[in-house]
């Protein structure tokens, strides 16, 4: 198992935090993911490495490498990884199904009729629906009773943005204090050094983090994103593989995708103080706070005006040049867009935003095509572009070189292809 890809487990422990690392031999070299846990909740003392195996797993399959554990990991999450792994395979061909082992495979313990759970939190709509409505009992026998939230730095918000990270803290406490559950932080760097492509791996991320709960919680929930009527794969947090980062009696169940964005909305506006603490923007400046002038921010606030509510986490509505000027970059977006416009008309409402919302349905329908097209043509040409731009400084690195330089043999370490 010289080639595997061996991951060791490290944790530090005092009275105020957690730091658990995961290092392992990537292509390029070691790396160690940190995981520093702090605030309201501390995990008990670490006695499987499940977080570490679900952490690196991408990386793994990235490189095509088996995978060893030197510790113990469940059972029952290596055989929800292997399935895990198909159905990635299939949707990105990139990604190479791997064995994984471990020095202990250790079977689950009985698990508890008692559902504790542990939530992925930023601020936005999803995860703070999700939280109430567990919070509030609202999801029958599924329901876990909410244990702590925990907040993470280093994923939307990057771990140099501190002072952003700062605003949007204090935000996510007042809400957690509003319905008196405790709040913890994890700061991570997985983002940084395991995470390739954001879009397709980050529930991976978010798993790996709530993970660090076992022991405090049996459940980890993420809040989803689509609705079960608008799934669109792949997608990294989805219905059909986030069960399958599961194991050792800790389940990662995915709450509200049997639900729109806007009836996540309606829930939320029932709790005011919590409404307006949301956080829905990526786009706009790095303030740990909302733009209010990007698609989302745009977006959100017709969300609450198809419930009949002013959007309380911005200044002010939008205009009607910023509602038909939005900008929808793909289907799941124009999606959301004839969302709102289906429960306004349900929830009776009407006014000239009515008018400027359908007009820009219209418009990015009939525009989408195209833009679709021009995003792939670009996805295709970049690479070729990059290998251009290579090639020609490789063939440039020789002419700077001196004469007797420039005559050399090539070297068995690579010659002037080195750079």
């Amino acid at each position: 198992m010289a080639d595997s890809l061996r991951i060791s487990v490290r944790e530090d422990r005092d009275s105020h935090s957690v730091v658990r690392t995961a290092t392992f031999n990537a292509v390029g070299g070691s790396r160690t993911i940190f995981f520093e846990i702090s605030g309201d909740v501390l995990p008990p003392p670490l006695e499987v490495y499940d977080f570490a195996v679900v952490a690196a797993l991408f990386v793994a399959m990235r490189e095509g490498r088996a995978m060893h554990v030197e510790g113990p990991v469940t059972e029952t999450l290596i055989r929800n990884l292997e399935e895990f792994q198909e159905a990635w395979a299939l949707w990105r061909p990139s990604y190479t199904p791997i064995r994984i082992t471990a020095d202990q495979m250790l079977h689950d313990k009985t698990s508890s009729s008692l559902r504790r759970g542990v939530f992925a939190v930023s601020g936005g709509v999803d995860g703070t629906f999700a939280l109430l409505r567990h919070h509030c009992g609202h999801s029958g026998l599924r329901t876990a009773r909410p244990e702590c939230a925990v907040l993470i730095h280093g994923f939307d918000l990057p771990l140099a943005e501190v002072q952003a990270y700062e605003r949007a803290r204090s935000a996510i406490a007042a809400m957690t204090s509003t319905l008196g559950v405790p709040l913890s932080t994890v700061r991570t760097n997985w983002r940084d050094v395991a995470c390739k492509t954001w879009t397709l791996e980050f529930a991976g991320g978010l798993a790996a983090c709530l993970h660090l709960f076992q022991g405090v919680a049996n459940v980890g929930i993420l809040g989803a994103d689509e609705d079960y009527g608008h799934i669109e794969l792949p997608w990294g947090s989805n219905p059909i593989t986030n069960p399958l980062l599961s194991g050792g009696g800790f389940e990662i169940h995915t709450e509200g995708g049997g639900f729109t964005r806007t009836d996540r909305v309606r829930l939320i506006c029932d709790y005011p103080e919590i409404a307006v603490q949301l956080r829905v923007c990526w786009e706009g400046p790095m303030t740990g706070g909302n733009c209010g002038r990007c698609e989302k921010c745009i977006r959100t606030k017709l969300n609450f005006m198809a419930n009949g509510r002013e959007p309380l986490c911005f200044d002010r509505r939008p205009t009607h040049a910023e509602i038909v000027g939005i900008l929808a970059r793909n289907r799941v977006q124009l999606s959301y867009l004839r969302e709102i416009l289906t429960a306004a008309r349900k929830n009776g409402e009407s006014g000239p935003w009515i008018s400027s919302l359908k007009l820009a349905v219209a418009k990015n329908r009939l525009a989408l095509p195209a833009r679709q097209l021009r995003q792939r043509i670009a996805a295709k040409l970049r690479p070729l572009i990059h290998n251009s731009k290579e090639k020609a400084r490789r063939d440039v690195a020789p002419q700077s070189a001196s004469p007797s330089q420039s005559n050399a043999p090539m070297s068995a370490a690579g010659g002037r292809g080195e750079p």
